[in-house]
């Protein structure tokens, strides 16, 4: 049986922990978060003007007197 208490990095792609602990825990998140940022706002854009099209069309929607 092997010792695990004792990790020396007599294995395979032993640097692999030391590269992917960074990527996956400090680097990965910054484009995820904000590809999924864009996403929701690219949504709530799409809705706005479904929105003020539809008001647009009964009327609802006029420019205000300044």
């Amino acid at each position: 049986m092997v010792d695990m208490t004792q990790l020396t990095g007599d294995y395979a792609a032993s640097w692999l922990p030391w590269i992917m602990i960074p990527l996956v825990f400090y680097i990965l998140p910054f484009p995820v978060f904000a590809i999924v940022f864009l996403w929701i706002q690219k949504e709530v854009s799409e809705e706005i003007k479904e929105t003020d099209n539809n008001l647009a069309e009964i009327g609802e929607l006029e420019v205000p007197n300044s």
